[in-house]
């Protein structure tokens, strides 16, 4: 009797070079194919392995193809698809400049933020005070920056004038 046995792994055409997206889209894998010479049904599996970036929008997915034939033999092909968060934080809109009349002080709105890929964006601000032309009349701008994790950063600001509309009053004097 002639056996034919057979030895030959099913090939799997080469995967797309690796590939970048930009976060918060999430790797698309194409559906790997598979031929084989003896056999027809060959089984295609895959394995998705995420390795970490240096902050939690940056990171990458390898997808390795298996496929196997009635035999046993099989063969391998993997895709790697990287992520990246390139897109800084958002900052929902702060008031307009307004006007205040001294001596009030000026009181500013609490800046908020969101981003795609991070939910703890953080928040810090800065006040500039510039002098006007007399003590009384003056402007203070907050300028609220919002970092995300990867250091993708946007700014907003919000300015209050301050004027001083009132005239001084004389204490009474004697009759």
């Amino acid at each position: 009797p002639i056996r034919f046995l057979d030895l030959i792994a099913p090939g799997i055409p080469p995967r797309s070079a690796a590939t970048t997206i930009d976060c918060p889209a999430t790797p698309q894998f194409a559906q790997a194919t598979a031929t084989d010479a003896c056999d027809a049904t060959v089984t295609l599996t895959f394995v998705d392995v995420t390795t970490p970036g240096n902050c939690a929008g940056n990171y990458s997915v390898t997808r390795t193809w298996t496929a196997t034939d009635d035999c046993g033999n099989s063969s391998t092909a993997s895709q790697t698809i990287n992520v990246q968060d390139i897109t800084a934080p958002v900052i929902a809109p702060l008031p307009a400049a307004t006007t205040i009349d001294c001596p009030a002080t000026p009181s500013f709105a609490q800046a908020t933020a969101t981003d795609a890929c991070d939910p703890t964006v953080t928040l810090t601000f800065v006040d500039v005070t510039t002098p006007g032309n007399c003590a009384g009349n003056y402007s203070v701008t907050r300028t609220w920056t919002a970092t995300d994790d990867c250091g993708n950063s946007s700014t907003a600001s919000q300015t209050i004038n301050v004027q001083d509309i009132t005239a001084p009053v004389i204490a009474p004097l004697p009759a």
